[in-house]
């Protein structure tokens, strides 16, 4: 690949979402410290609606990675499984919690909740991190929902953030209810400096010196991308292998644009 063609210590452009490649735009930070003041204030439950390849996944990992260490949080990430009753979904959570279950839904419950109830008492908040929920069911999401209801006087007694695309949206729409309890965070794609910025901070994490995308080629990015992350990533290695295999030290527009057409994003 480019990485000793251009002195790298790894690739910096995967579309892996590996967290220490995460460049944390203004957005972000938010969007994270948000979801964590909701986690360890108990605050309540919390939904993030970002676009594919903005950084949702990623930003899970990371709360994921900040969390684990600490003694007071046992935490569950999971992606939204495709399970056909709501008995099903709630076996999977506790099977993810290691609590016992029962066929009877209602039994099932009441052992998760018993579950619950001694966690608090032991001083340890269970955290429970859904990504892609906008394939929850509606079953699914009124389970959720009927979580809220585990709880003392003053804070819930399990955290819950649901990670999604847009198309939750209309599926909280019908359950105003549910929509109504939850807290919202958002992520946008970059304009065309915070797309420097992130082709720059992962260029150093990768081990980087001089930076070698010209103006006119981030321009470029930016515009073929129109600022989604991933693509932006995706765009950037292209260009780069076309560099390196040209023998170029530089990044250019024509280099991007090639790339853009080679995998079918011009």
């Amino acid at each position: 690949m480019y990485t000793d063609y251009f002195g790298l210590a790894e690739m910096p452009f995967r579309i892996t979402p590996d967290p220490r490649f995460l460049w944390y735009s203004e957005q972000h930070q938010e969007a994270k410290g948000k979801i964590l003041y909701h986690i360890q204030q108990s605050a309540g439950p919390i939904y993030l609606l970002a676009d594919i390849g903005t950084g949702k996944t990623t930003i899970a990992r990371r709360i994921v990675e900040e969390l684990e260490h600490d003694a007071t949080k046992k935490v569950v990430f999971v992606f939204a499984p495709k399970l056909p009753t709501t008995n099903a979904f709630l076996r999977f959570v506790m099977d993810e919690f290691e609590v016992k279950t029962n066929r009877a839904y209602s039994k099932s419950l009441k052992n998760f909740e018993e579950f619950l109830r001694e966690q608090y008492a032991k001083g340890i908040s269970p955290v429970l991190l859904i990504d892609e929920a906008q394939n929850m069911t509606r079953d699914m999401l009124l389970l959720i929902q009927h979580l809220f209801n585990f709880s003392t006087n003053t804070e819930f007694l399990v955290q819950m953030a649901l990670f999604a695309q847009p198309e939750l949206d209309p599926k909280l729409n019908r359950l105003t209810s549910l929509k109504n309890r939850m807290n919202i965070a958002r992520l946008k794609p970059f304009d065309q400096v915070q797309t420097r910025q992130m082709l720059q901070f992962r260029w150093t994490v990768a081990g980087g010196k001089e930076f070698p995308f010209e103006e006119d080629a981030i321009e470029a990015l930016y515009r073929v991308t129109a600022g989604v992350p991933r693509l932006i990533v995706k765009l950037a290695n292209e260009a780069l292998i076309k560099t390196a295999v040209d023998g170029q030290s530089r990044v250019t527009r024509d280099a991007v644009t090639a790339a853009a057409a080679e995998t079918n994003l011009a």
